[in-house]
């Protein structure tokens, strides 16, 4: 046997390599990772939140715009935090500190609305929405927040091949802030309740804060960069620096909130498009922020010329749906997107990088505050969205050469005269010819010619000739607008049809009610006409019962109280105060004024003020509430059926108004109703093209009762069919609800 040859020793580097050392190794993917959860964290928890608090407060575009100005205010108040622990403390005590902020917001864990919470019944409830949100999720949120900026100041110091450019890693934050955002609509809504969803989210933050860890104990072991926390190149930032990172942050964020307002108000009011212009948002930051660039400079430029020609084109001539909703995509994506490429041509070295986010977040809330707070307040129509398309007009000028940025010549001025007399003359002499197809592709066409061979490359001529022809579109004349006005729930309008002599309430394009003009008696139309399945069901329940106590749940323009005869007690709830008013105190709507004067109104969310009733009070319940896109889902759910039961005499009626454009509500509505232990009947009535013409509508109701005899009664006319259960919709429950299954376009 010959000698056992002695192992050779293993080379000195590889002896020493510890975990901290293996860890260095790993601080890209790892910092990478944590700041892609962060960023699925911070944009799931937005919708999950949103759709929290749509019990107190209806659903409505508002109350997501005031959820989006929250976020934008914590999101800054990370980032002023972030900005605050790089600048004053050392590395050590940064990831010392970062650890126990995000471990003390655990406390808040899991995140949720209280129970008995209740919202103020006025007109502005924003402010108790942000104390809400606060105190519910405030702590974990801006914790969150702050971690982006945070990991990429630290990864600049890490001595990593690509340290250099930190500003790399923002594009994983936005790919989960995209990845978070979709993901929840399509993804944990459909298969989770509510309550496991912020235990899902709160399991989320806790890996968080291991991975963070984790990279913390790799960057407590920088090696040769040890000494680099002081050579990280910085450079020194000017007032006017901040200016523009502010104000080129700010007009997309407006423009979010203003194209989200618009598209779902005056084009589509169709559900989870309120997702659409967010993502497109997080895209533009993608995009923008990519190591090599999509699309050239100059390319963008002349496409945003392009876009907002078309954009005014489409505001000016009211063009169809379809083309608005693209055009109004289009342009915000391409304005967003030239902005936030600006802003990465004049981001500062990574020594300044969590003050240019500082001061990029306060541009994005600064744009939240105007459309959330300001427009409701200041403006009686959706005014910021076309204001905010002039300050990005001007934000041009931003983007030029400090050089030019101030030079003006006399065709400046009178080359944006010139097109704003074009316009103006058109719209006096023959505006109506506008509207013929030909006539209008052609201006439109012209219009373009003319901005991008006159106006794309000067910027004050393209501002002011933007603006001056959205400053003519603000203030033009509709000589059958009688009268506008907006609250934080809408922008309501009244206006005239001279052909049928008729009055029209709108939200957008959603009509909330219309009423014939002299009549000595008020006559209900739209969903409520005698011919249709509401006026058929009260007409039969009128013979065994003379005087009936209703209650309604929505109140349009009240026209439901004409169905109202002597001896009965008519209760409304309705969430805006302003419709109250519309309805009650203006005097274009005489409904209620003629009907039930003496009818009782309460002001707030239905279902809350539904519980303070004693329980058997009504013989007719009608729930009216549901014909928009943003449907208070808190009121189709079994418990909310239950509720309504409970109120209900033993043997009373609810009649459900379901008709939708773009939501099928009969199979939610029939799974519900069969696990709160009530049955019932349906019917769609279409209205024929001459009832149409007066205001006559089709709609879709069903009338649920605990009586057999008071639906046999009510479907004895043979126009109603029984309400079967769908088993291929799960029941709406007040954990669980979700609108993807429900998506109709019809």
């Amino acid at each position: 046997m010959g000698n056992i040859a002695s192992p050779e020793p293993m080379p000195a580097r590889s002896v020493a390599r510890s975990l901290p050392d293996r860890l260095l190794e790993l601080v890209f993917p790892l910092t990478t990772s944590a700041i892609f959860t962060a960023a699925a964290l911070l944009f799931w928890v937005q919708p999950m939140f949103g759709k929290l608090v749509l019990p107190l407060m209806g659903g409505t575009p508002a109350v997501w715009a005031a959820t989006l100005l929250f976020f934008q205010t914590a999101l800054l108040a990370g980032y002023l935090y972030a900005h605050a622990l790089g600048h004053y403390l050392p590395l050590r005590a940064q990831l010392l500190v970062h650890m126990c902020v995000l471990l003390l917001a655990t406390l808040a864990l899991p995140v949720g609305i209280p129970s008995g919470i209740q919202p103020p019944a006025d007109s502005m409830p924003v402010f108790w929405l942000f104390g809400l949100f606060t105190v519910t999720v405030g702590a974990p949120y801006t914790a969150v927040a702050a971690t982006s900026p945070l990991l990429q100041r630290w990864f600049s110091m890490s001595g990593h091949p690509a340290a250099a450019n930190p500003y790399q890693l923002y594009v994983a934050s936005n790919i989960g802030s995209l990845v978070g955002l979709l993901g929840y609509p399509l993804l944990v809504e459909p298969v989770a309740g509510a309550s496991l969803q912020t235990i899902l989210w709160s399991g989320g933050f806790l890996l968080l804060i291991l991975m963070i860890g984790l990279g913390a104990l790799a960057l407590q072991t920088r090696g040769q960069a040890a000494a680099s926390q002081e050579a990280v190149a910085s450079t020194t930032v000017t007032t006017f620096d901040r200016f523009r990172w502010v104000a080129l942050a700010f007009v997309p964020s407006s423009l979010l909130l203003g194209v989200t307002t618009h598209i779902t108000t005056d084009i589509a009011a169709m559900p989870l498009l309120w997702a659409v212009p967010l993502a497109l948002y997080l895209l533009t930051f993608i995009v923008a922020f990519a190591d090599k660039p999509l699309i050239s400079r100059p390319i963008l430029l002349k496409a945003e010329t392009i876009s907002l020609v078309l954009l005014a084109s489409v505001l000016w001539f009211k063009d169809a749906n379809a083309a608005g909703l693209a055009v109004s995509l289009f342009a915000f994506f391409v304005i967003a997107l030239a902005r936030h490429g600006e802003l990465v041509l004049t981001k500062p070295p990574a020594g300044n990088l969590t003050e240019f986010y500082l001061w990029m977040s306060l541009g994005g809330a600064l744009g939240g505050l105007f459309n959330a707070i300001v427009a409701p307040m200041a403006f009686d129509t959706i005014a910021e969205y076309p204001l905010t398309l002039a300050a990005a007009a001007f934000t041009r000028l931003l983007m030029v050469p400090a050089a030019d940025r101030w030079k003006l010549t006399i065709g400046d001025f009178v080359l944006p005269a010139v097109a704003l007399l074009a316009v103006t003359s058109m719209h006096a002499l023959s505006f109506d010819i506008a509207h013929t197809p030909a006539i209008t592709v052609a201006l439109v066409i012209a219009a373009l010619g003319v901005a991008v061979y006159s106006f794309h490359g000067q910027a004050w001529r393209f501002a002011l000739g933007l603006t001056s022809i959205l400053a003519l579109l603000l203030g033009k004349f509709d000589s059958t607008l009688l009268h506008q006005e907006r609250s934080f729930f809408g922008a309501y309008r009244i206006f005239s049809v001279p052909e049928t002599n008729q009055l029209i309430l709108s939200h957008g394009s959603t009509i909330h009610g219309a009423q014939n003009v002299g009549e000595a008696h008020p006559t209900p139309l739209t969903y409520y006409a005698k011919e249709g399945p509401l006026g058929q069901a009260l007409t039969a329940l009128r013979p065994n019962a003379p005087s009936l106590r209703f209650g309604v749940v929505g109140m349009g323009t009240g026209a439901s109280a004409c169905y109202a005869t002597a001896g009965d007690t008519w209760t409304f709830y309705e969430i805006d105060p302003l419709v109250v008013s519309l309805a009650r105190d203006h005097g274009a709507f005489r409904f209620l004024k003629d009907c039930t004067p003496n009818a009782r109104i309460v002001t707030g969310d239905a279902r809350l003020s539904l519980a303070d009733e004693p329980d058997a009070v009504f013989d007719v319940l009608i729930l009216d509430a549901f014909s928009s896109d943003s449907i208070p889902t808190h009121l189709m759910t079994r418990q909310a059926l239950q509720l309504a039961r409970a109120k209900l005499a033993p043997d009373g009626v609810i009649l459900f108004n379901i008709s939708n454009r773009y939501l099928k509500l009969e199979p939610v509505v029939a799974n519900t109703a069969r696990a709160a232990g009530l049955t019932g009947i349906t019917q769609f009535f279409r209205s024929t093209e001459e009832q149409a013409k007066h205001m006559i509508t089709s709609s879709h109701w069903i009338a649920l009762s605990n009586s057999p005899g008071k639906l046999a009664r009510i479907s004895a006319n043979g126009k109603w069919r029984p309400l079967e259960p769908d088993a291929t919709t799960p029941v709406w429950t007040d954990d669980y609800s979700s609108l993807i299954g429900v998506i109709s376009i019809k």
